[in-house]
């Protein structure tokens, strides 16, 4: 290659192969090109188009870091993936690729995952770099955007989401990936790769038709795996490969993060966000309410994450706080959730009610974003904080609706408190624990004591949902312990909850409770048996329950559509009674 214009000298194979470029590049541009090196971590679908596109437009250095070997899996995307490459190290692909694109390049290759040990080789004469690690190494991710950002140089990245691709510039003086995901070393490793995530695609360009959430996704956050199309990472090699050009050509100041880009060219939509403050500052209301499915994986980490951090919080008399919401603005229903539900458990109701009624959800003290439970609480020291957050919304008369421990709490409140409760609606609920509530709470206290809270929710699974749903929804209920791992409720606070539950004594005779009462049960509840739903009916005064046949004990969510319709008719005649 010729040392000072490559483009220039008799025979030049580098003059000959990039002299299309001419026109749209300078010959001095095409130049630096070939003087530049770039770096690029990760030799899958996007850093193995990037380093073939980048070869293409004459980029002559190249250091690439990569441990892995192809495989028939990477076909699908991944430049330098053929069977007959089956088994090779990438890295050793792609110099043979891009040195038979340009066989003056300089290539130098790192069969190892980025580690502080290896970075100064690793960035020895590099003048911008290509973040390309694989998807869920979210910790890789950030070491080396922290060793990048130490020697001044600029990181992009190029994501495929479905059809769509997403890019993302990190300049090393402006915000950090950190500070834009609003990740911490103190989160739980499930939690900061769902930050990172939602960083890459804030406004969800795809959704309509790639929704994670659903069985169909082949998503996986828990394994780490997940669908990729060829078009979609070449598109975003494509973006990424262009702005790596025009940074080190001067050409124009990049946007760089907080802005974000998505382009999906299957729904034509083009979302270019400025999101000052980053993620953290960021409210998904709007993208949230266009997703038809509020209980969806999506919406619950976009909603826990994002939204809820501007939920209302109620400052008790005893020094706790209750974190609540209200939306809608008919006649109150107040829903109370049971052990470890926060808000998010009521998702299948909380949106389709809101057209009729002010609903209104609360984070129990001891889950979600409210405080402790103190270690003294009983039953109606919780049914006075949910009286306590009626009176400071200035409710006259308000419907309480509870699941399981959550039922406890709003039969407690009408026992204390008749002039304030319209009626009660109970599901999973009872007068009095049994040797089956006592013993499967007691083993699963010792459960979170020994293995933690995901050990209990797996366990508890068989317990909560009916057989039929189980077999039938099995993908769902997976997807739900991904969001459990970001949601999950201290092992304390589960034990003290379930001995609340467990210790529940009505204050007064419930057959004197005067307001209208609703009992609905699962027939397929293992925990709380149907037995129960019939005595606590007959303590109450003959009032009939009603039975689902089949449904679990979180009949509000495997059974929505049937208890929101059972639900709905009853806040409505009973808050006409007591005049709202």
């Amino acid at each position: 290659m010729h040392d000072g214009n490559p483009l220039q000298g008799a025979g030049s194979v580098y003059a000959d192969s990039f002299k299309r470029n001419i026109g749209i590049l300078t010959e001095a541009e095409q130049a630096a090109l070939a003087r530049a090196t770039v770096l690029v971590v990760g030799a899958g679908g996007i850093g193995s188009n990037c380093l073939s596109t980048l070869a293409r437009m004459g980029v002559g250095g190249f250091h690439i870091v990569d441990p892995d070997r192809f495989e028939l899996a990477n076909i699908n995307r991944q430049f330098g993936a053929t069977v007959s490459n089956d088994g090779r190290d990438k890295v050793e692909v792609l110099r043979e690729a891009i040195l038979d694109i340009n066989p003056d390049a300089r290539v130098t290759l790192f069969r190892d995952y980025f580690t502080e040990e290896i970075a100064e080789a690793v960035f020895a004469g590099v003048d911008i770099c290509i973040d390309a690690i694989d998807f869920y190494r979210i910790d890789d991710h950030l070491t080396f955007h922290r060793a990048a950002r130490a020697r001044g140089l600029y990181v992009l990245m190029g994501s495929p989401v479905g059809f769509s691709a997403c890019l993302q510039i990190f300049d090393p003086a402006g915000m950090t990936m950190e500070a834009y995901c609003g990740i911490s070393d103190a989160q739980p490793p499930m939690e900061k790769q769902l930050r990172y995530a939602c960083g890459l695609v804030p406004k969800l360009a795809h959704i309509s038709y790639y929704d994670v959430s659903k069985q169909n996704s082949n998503t996986d956050f828990m394994q780490g795996s997940g669908p990729s199309l060829a078009s979609a990472c070449v598109l975003a090699a494509s973006l990424v490969a262009s702005e790596i050009v025009l940074i080190l050509l001067g050409r124009h100041k990049p946007r760089v993060i907080p802005h974000t880009l998505q382009y999906d060219p299957c729904t034509w939509r083009h979302e270019a966000v400025y999101l000052d403050g980053g993620m953290p500052a960021y409210d998904p209301t709007d993208v949230i309410e266009g997703i038809d499915d509020k209980s969806s994986l999506v919406v619950n980490i976009f909603d826990h994450f994002y939204r809820k951090v501007r939920a209302a919080t109620l400052e008790l008399r005893d020094g706790g706080t209750l974190c609540y919401r209200s939306q809608g603005k008919g006649p109150p229903v107040l829903l109370i959730g049971p052990v470890g539900g926060d808000t998010s458990f009521w998702a299948r109701q909380a949106s389709r009610l809101a057209g009729e009624f002010r609903v209104i959800t609360l984070d129990n003290r001891g889950i979600g974003r409210s405080s402790p439970l103190p270690e003294s609480a009983d039953c109606a020291t919780m049914a006075a904080d949910v009286l306590e957050l009626v009176a400071h919304l200035d409710l006259d008369r308000v419907v309480l609706a509870g699941c399981a421990l959550g039922g406890l709490i709003a039969l407690q409140a009408a026992l204390m408190a008749p002039e304030r409760v319209a009626g009660i609606s109970l599901c999973s609920a009872y007068l009095a624990a049994d040797e089956v509530i006592l013993d499967t709470t007691e083993g699963w206290r010792r459960l979170a004591r020994q293995s933690g809270m995901a050990a209990v929710f797996d366990d508890s699974i068989d317990w909560l949902f009916g057989a039929g749903y189980r077999s039938r929804n099995a993908d769902e209920l997976y997807k739900l312990k991904t969001f459990y791992r970001v949601n999950e409720q201290h092992a304390d606070a589960f034990c003290r909850q379930t001995l609340v539950a467990n210790r529940f004594v009505p204050l007064a005779d419930p057959a004197g409770i005067a307001c209208p009462v609703q009992i609905i049960h699962g027939g397929g509840d293992r925990l709380v048996g149907p037995e129960h739903a019939r005595a606590l009916a007959a303590a109450l005064g003959g009032v009939t329950p009603v039975i689902l046949p089949e449904a679990g004990h979180f009949l509000t969510w495997e059974r929505a559509d049937d208890y929101n319709a059972l639900l709905a008719v009853f806040a409505r005649t009973a808050l006409a009674g007591a005049g709202e």
